[in-house]
């Protein structure tokens, strides 16, 4: 089986496309064609389609794997036998090639190529996991050719593209996209629950907390007004294009960067934060013991010495400023990658989250191992969510 994904055609020129040849070391996940009509020559010119593939988990534990692409003519009138190709292989969000001088974009010439060519690229174990797209671009090698407009090509053409999907490349140094903080949140809330009696038996029911106003998959840290005495702290921007920065910032400065971490840490913040509903401690019998340093940020900072040592650290003063704590996201996530790393009384929480259990992470972010069951089924759901069982550095 072959599969096209961009056909271009003219009726004069070496004008190929990319065939990407089926292997066993990936899977097609949609495909899809168009075709681009020109009124001036009542004729196709232009076949467009989009195929996304993922390599399967036992390829991605692989040291290399190779993809084929045959070039084809993309009309029978494209006659010219040959020309220059290249192509272009471009990061996932958020990574960049760290052989190629931290570029997010790399290209290859591959000189002069013929009809009926392949193209082998070798894909590493590192290329799997970082690669988002390549890109197929061709260029006449002959100074008589001429475009359909009759205009000689002011740059190379583009003839081909394979997206690999987020399925081929876990968690693990890379950005979230703020599609998937959105799907995560989401499948967290529709999958956390909270009994009441149903009105008709008058029996205890599990109900998911979705079906509370207050926990609408659309909304993330908007009750900090019902934290009590200090309620007027609210989220400046509570938007998920900035959760996701954050976390992103975050996960990238304090090296919580594989999906075993990542999945920890977001399961001991959705619970310290009431399921992503506020970045500040509601009033309890033990806020008065320590404000104003209460709770705040996504791993709630406590205690006046806290937010002493962040400020020492990070030089930035939460110490007089503590309502930033809460009221910005970025300084909430911040602290908590800075507790996270370096400022639990227990030692450093990457080291016990590398390996350890939800039972051994809790007491390092709360000491009394609060609502231990909410932080266990928030990691068994992660663990789902971010399909671990994929992950290329599963522990």
């Amino acid at each position: 089986m072959a599969i096209n994904f961009y056909d271009y055609v003219s009726s004069y020129d070496f004008v190929p496309f990319a065939e990407l040849q089926s292997n066993d070391d990936f899977k097609v996940i949609s495909s899809k064609k168009s075709s681009l009509i020109s009124t001036a020559i009542k004729e196709v010119y232009k076949k467009k389609s989009e195929v996304t593939i993922e390599f399967k988990p036992e390829t991605i534990k692989k040291e290399k794997t190779i993809l084929k692409f045959k070039l084809q003519k993309a009309h029978q009138y494209a006659s010219d036998p040959d020309g220059y190709l290249r192509y272009k292989l471009t990061a996932v969000n958020g990574q960049v090639f760290v052989s190629n001088h931290n570029k997010k974009e790399v290209e290859h010439d591959l000189g002069v190529k013929r009809y009926d060519d392949i193209v082998e690229i070798v894909f590493s174990k590192n290329l799997m996991q970082s690669v988002k797209y390549i890109d197929f671009y061709y260029k006449e090698n002959s100074d008589d050719w001429f475009d359909f407009k009759g205009n000689l090509p002011a740059s190379w053409e583009h003839c081909g593209r394979v997206t690999i999907g987020a399925g081929s490349t876990c968690y693990c140094n890379r950005d979230f996209t703020e599609e998937e903080m959105r799907e995560i949140v989401k499948e967290l809330k529709e999958n956390t629950f909270y009994s009441a009696k149903d009105p008709i038996t008058k029996e205890n029911k599990q109900y998911p907390i979705t079906n509370l106003p207050y926990h609408s998959i659309n909304k993330i840290f908007h009750r900090n007004g019902n934290s009590g005495k200090f309620k007027n702290e609210e989220v400046i921007d509570n938007s998920f294009k900035t959760f996701t920065k954050s976390l992103n910032t975050i996960f990238t400065k304090y090296e919580i960067n594989t999906c075993r971490l990542k999945i920890h840490f977001l399961s001991q913040i959705y619970i310290e934060t009431l399921f992503f509903s506020q970045t500040i401690e509601t009033d309890n019998n033990y806020t008065k013991r320590y404000d104003p340093y209460r709770g705040r940020g996504f791993i709630h900072l406590t205690w006046e010495g806290n937010y002493k040592k962040y400020k020492k650290d990070n030089n930035v003063d939460i110490v007089s400023n503590y309502s930033s704590v809460a009221k910005d996201l970025f300084v909430a996530a911040d602290t908590a990658g800075w507790y996270w790393r370096k400022g639990s009384s227990k030692g450093d929480i990457n080291k016990v989250a590398n390996r350890g259990t939800v039972e051994e992470v809790t007491p390092y972010v709360n000491a009394l191992s609060f609502n231990l069951k909410e932080r266990k089924d928030a990691f068994n759901i992660l663990i789902k969510i971010l399909k671990y069982e994929n992950c290329n550095n599963k522990k």
